[in-house]
């Protein structure tokens, strides 16, 4: 080891050492909840680095140590005893207004962080920080639903979130059979759009004409947060049934990258927008890589859409559906009518068109209910496609009876489009979509 290795180590012992010593003189009371919570106020307090690093790491492992009902103990007295100090923010931003200095700036600055700000803040100095603040949040948005005050705490959470995930700080991956197993395993485990049966499911997938890029994060090691799977075709592809089958031949000639699988690895990292910039990062270096690459299209999912369909069909009188569709539509109640050719016929233009009035005219604050359309329009796709039977499987029938949707990527709109969503609240739609709508 060189010098410099050993003042290295040598620093890490001391400061480990001083931490330790200050842990050991620090008496805590209470059940685990409050020691936790006496901790959190030190952590926050204490400005010695040595024993903020320890303190961070004690917090870290004790909090794993919770149960669930004490972890949503925790996020209560957080949430009541941790917010912003309203009264005192006044105060402090009365007296920069009386006296606008640096000094007085900065006091104000301060108090504009609330106490969870600082907290999370310092936990990650702990080894693995990361990583549990981002399984915190994992577990705080199982308690949000049943505990909306805890929002609050969350919304703390996700900008600092935003911020560490920074797309500066992210590295991109390609994926491929040479990757690590350890790596490969978690891609296994976390494709939840079109699940992956197996070693031999997931080679096919990685196989020629196929991609798979995932983003990192350096703190996270080897965990991918997010992943998008690719697949090199001729022409854009209507169904997955042509991709996902371990006996597709693809075509060795391609002009198109289709997008078919995103998947988010990480549930604590929920809302936090990395997809957007993924995509984009694709895009760019498939066009790097493969001139020949002229087309790309996502064939994605419309999850709620049945869901939709039928709550529209019992409410009567739906403003998205043609009252001469009605009837027709009502065949879907039969749980085997796509078994049925005569019935499958009957439902395929009137489900074509109230999918696209649920895509397009179906909005809630001025937005596209549907989560997925929200996600490529934000991201300047255009809506160029509705696919019958594209995702023929019981969960593609289940969740939106079979149809699937193609988001075209167009590199010299995308800005274009974006914009337009984002300023105008307009959408992107193809010619076929437009001739649909006005059926």
């Amino acid at each position: 080891m060189n010098i410099i290795g050993r003042f290295a180590k040598n620093l890490v012992d001391s400061i480990a050492d001083t931490g330790e010593k200050f842990l050991k003189n620090r008496r805590l009371r209470g059940n685990s909840v409050q020691m936790l919570l006496e901790l959190c106020d030190d952590l926050i307090s204490h400005k010695g680095f040595a024993s903020g690093i320890a303190l961070a790491r004690e917090v870290v492992n004790r909090y794993g140590l919770l149960t669930q009902n004490d972890k949503l103990k925790f996020f209560k007295e957080l949430n009541k005893n941790m917010g912003y100090n309203l009264q005192e923010i006044k105060k402090v931003a009365a007296k920069f207004s009386n006296s606008p200095t640096e000094k007085t700036l900065q006091e104000l600055s301060d108090h504009l962080k609330s106490k969870l700000q600082k907290l999370f803040s310092r936990m990650i100095m702990a080894p693995m920080g990361t990583q549990l603040i981002v399984s915190l949040r994992e577990d705080l948005l199982g308690f949000i639903p049943s505990h909306s005050d805890l929002q609050a705490v969350d919304e703390v959470l996700r900008r600092l979130l935003i911020s560490w995930f920074n797309p500066g700080f992210l590295v991109l991956k390609k994926i491929d059979w040479d990757t690590e197993a350890s790596i490969l395993e978690k891609i296994i485990e976390y494709e939840t759009v079109h699940s992956i049966a197996n070693w031999n499911d997931l080679k096919s997938r990685l196989a020629a004409n196929r991609k798979c890029f995932a983003y990192f994060h350096p703190a996270l090691e080897d965990e991918p947060l997010i992943f998008v799977e690719v697949a090199l075709t001729k022409g854009i592809s209507r169904s997955i049934q042509s991709i996902i089958n371990e006996e597709a031949d693809l075509e060795k000639k391609t002009d198109t990258a289709i997008f078919y699988s995103i998947n988010n690895c990480q549930r604590g990292l929920k809302k936090i927008p990395l997809g957007n910039f993924l995509i984009k990062m694709v895009v760019t270096e498939l066009a790097y890589e493969l001139p020949s690459i002229k087309k790309y299209s996502t064939l994605s999912p419309i999850p709620g859409f049945a869901t939709w369909l039928r709550d529209e069909l019992k409410i009567g009188g739906s403003q998205y559906l043609p009252e001469n569709d009605i009837e027709l539509l009502q065949l879907i109640n039969d749980s085997d009518w796509y078994k049925d050719s005569k019935k499958r016929n009957e439902l395929k233009k009137p489900l074509i068109k109230a999918c696209a009035n649920y895509l397009v005219l179906s909005k809630k604050n001025g937005n596209p209910i549907n989560s997925v359309a929200r996600f490529h329009f934000g991201n300047g796709a255009q809506l160029y496609r509705i696919n019958w039977m594209g995702n023929t499987s019981e969960y593609g029938i289940t969740k939106s009876f079979g149809l699937m949707v193609n988001y075209l990527y167009d590199p010299k709109q995308i800005e274009a489009n974006h914009e337009a969503y984002l300023q105008k609240g307009e959408l992107a739609l193809s010619k076929s979509i437009y001739s649909i709508l006005g059926s």
